[in-house]
């Protein structure tokens, strides 16, 4: 079965430690997650773009393979990169119109990719959480001939 990331169900925000709101909350995410054929979470690999520091834009990628087996994922901005253990729930919801629920989760340390609007001066626990779902891809009917 051929799945597409639902973008109206997808949310991406980073939050730092010392506040009840998130500092971004991403607009939108390129990427792929991978499936194993029994429906467990495999992997993903992810652009997530941030704001433009300097006018020019940047890429958070955050990537992970052998979930199941290493429970552990980069985070790579620029030549920053850091790897971390990465909490996972996919979950297959049943019904008329079936769909996988994603939920991923990841901590760091703020001076580890210097991310743009974070203040460097002391060092802060950031988190990176991802709500997504998979739908199945609608069939698109043959065409004439």
């Amino acid at each position: 079965m051929a799945w597409r990331i639902a973008m109206d169900a997808t949310e991406a925000t980073l939050s730092a430690s010392t506040s009840p709101d998130p500092l971004f909350t991403l607009p939108s995410l390129d990427g792929a997650f991978y499936l194993r054929p029994g429906g467990g979470l495999a992997g993903f690999a992810l652009r997530l773009p941030l704001p433009a520091r300097r006018g020019e834009p940047q890429d958070l990628w955050w990537e992970a393979a052998d979930l199941d087996r290493e429970g552990r994922a980069w985070l790579r901005l620029g030549q920053h990169e850091v790897c971390r253990a990465v909490s996972v729930l996919c979950a297959e919801i049943p019904g008329e119109r079936p769909y996988e629920k994603i939920v991923l989760e990841t901590a760091f340390s703020s001076w580890s990719l210097r991310l743009p609007g974070v203040p460097l001066l002391r060092p802060r626990r950031l988190t990176l959480r991802l709500f997504s779902e998979l739908r199945p891809a609608e069939s698109t009917p043959d065409l004439p001939r």
